[in-house]
């Protein structure tokens, strides 16, 4: 996939552009009607006063993202419905003109689509379109073309695993996500393909979840002591389903345990910040046994199974 830049929206227009957490549960495709590339695309919706707003703009070279996925945008005409507050909008650009740049817009944006269903692991029947929620004639260039044949197109993404190579029966993948003070849980990340995390707000919290075997983790409170492991994977279960109290961490430690299926057995291989990784609970060779410095906020977490 494209690379992927954010230019996100500032807190100050939060009450504007995006003012609602939100957990998505769909996709919502758009064309721009228009021919501005995707920065150009995103930094306009930041810098104007309309409360017009969208998650990502993609275009024949990038995507860009402008509004963080867990708060909503105005975008699909249908007020506090579903479209507006559950949908994660997606403004395919180039579409006034049309031509090579919007063709290959339009694939960008089917990985980028796919790339969604994945994370959140939706079917092809969340990809839906702004004409859905308010009649509007939109995605304009891409309904003209047919969107049987975009649906098609993100399924083929989906079906190839957006282009990757074939992935190892044995490979283990490790999904997680962060809260932090300022912007509640953040979207799920798989393996290094970005860190968790944004700026410099602190991280609260922590879940983690593995595609084979088990794991159990723990964070240490900043200026306090170490929480209880726990091994779940759900935000709504503050006892076993995250690590964290809702206060700044400065410290992560995790074990994965392989499962006797898997040999060599495979070890989580994590850091935060921009610290040296640190394996399970390795004690040797500088390391601590866990990943951070007591005393320093935790803003970033990256983890891998190997």
């Amino acid at each position: 996939m494209v690379n992927i830049v954010k230019n996100l929206v500032p807190e100050n227009k939060y009450g504007i552009k995006c003012p609602n957490m939100m957990n998505p549960s769909r996709i919502v495709i758009h064309n721009t009607a228009n021919d501005a590339s995707a920065r150009n695309e995103i930094s306009y919706m930041i810098n104007n006063d309309s409360e017009t707003s969208f998650h990502y703009a993609v275009d024949d070279k990038e995507i860009v993202q402008g509004v963080l996925e867990n708060r909503n945008a105005w975008h699909a005409g249908d007020g506090n419905g579903k479209g507006n507050r559950e949908g994660i909008a997606i403004e395919i650009c180039y579409s006034k003109s049309g031509g090579d740049r919007f063709t290959k817009a339009e694939e960008n944006a089917a990985e980028l689509v796919a790339s969604i269903l994945k994370r959140y692991g939706w079917g092809i029947d969340k990809v839906t379109k702004h004409q859905d929620y308010s009649g509007k004639y939109c995605p304009h260039r891409t309904l003209d073309m047919g969107w049987d044949r975009f649906l098609k197109m993100v399924e083929s993404k989906l079906g190839n695993n957006n282009n990757e190579s074939v992935r190892e029966e044995k490979e283990v993948d490790v999904y997680y996500k962060v809260r932090t003070q300022k912007h509640g849980w953040l979207p799920e990340v798989r393996n290094l393909e970005d860190y968790a995390g944004f700026e410099n707000s602190p991280v609260t919290d922590i879940a983690i979840r593995v595609s084979r075997g088990t794991v159990k983790y723990r964070v240490h409170v900043k200026g306090k002591s170490w929480l209880p492991y726990v091994t779940g994977y759900n935000i709504n279960d503050i006892t076993s389903g995250y690590a964290g109290d809702g206060k700044p961490i400065d410290a992560v430690e995790v074990y994965y345990y392989t499962p006797s299926d898997i040999k060599p057995y495979k070890k989580a291989k994590y850091k935060v910040n921009d610290y040296p990784y640190q394996y399970d609970n390795e004690i040797a060779n500088g390391q601590d046994g866990y990943a951070g410095v007591f005393g320093v906020n935790v803003v970033k977490f990256q983890i891998i199974i190997e």
